[in-house]
């Protein structure tokens, strides 16, 4: 038997939806749920740290929401994210020097970091060089 098509708009059919091959990588800028004690308590911009758990891709990932302050897990500032509920934005290297200075001090010693920290690193000392050189 041959099953029906899928739906025009059904969550497969999503523009969102990530499989396996192109999942987010570190660092990349979304918009997604922040969640205290199983509240929602709204959408927020975040960079994706990570899968949480290495081992299962379909598990969510790790994001900081950077416009909260230090990443930690209290306050939580570091959360898990579900592919469903991610809208993304962009890249580390479409931010301004300011947001990437201070992704990059957020981030501060945070285990499972390093990648994003180094890379928000390195581009906000492009942009200041580049800006320094006008």
């Amino acid at each position: 038997m041959i099953p029906n098509p899928p739906l025009k708009g059904a969550p497969h059919d999503d523009h969102r939806h990530h499989d396996t091959q192109t999942a987010l990588t570190p660092g990349t800028i979304v918009r997604c749920p922040r969640y205290i004690t199983g509240e929602n308590t709204g959408l927020r911009r975040a960079v994706v740290l990570g899968l949480w758990n290495e081992d299962n891709p379909k598990g969510g990932y790790r994001v900081y929401f950077y416009t909260l302050g230090p990443a930690s897990f209290s306050p939580r500032t570091v959360g898990l994210a579900f592919e469903r509920e991610i809208k993304v934005l962009g890249t580390l290297e479409v931010l301004s020097e300011r947001t990437l200075i201070g992704i990059y001090r957020g981030l501060g010693e945070f285990p499972g970091s390093t990648q994003v920290r180094n890379r928000a690193g390195s581009h906000a000392h492009r942009l200041r060089t580049a800006r320094r050189a006008r």
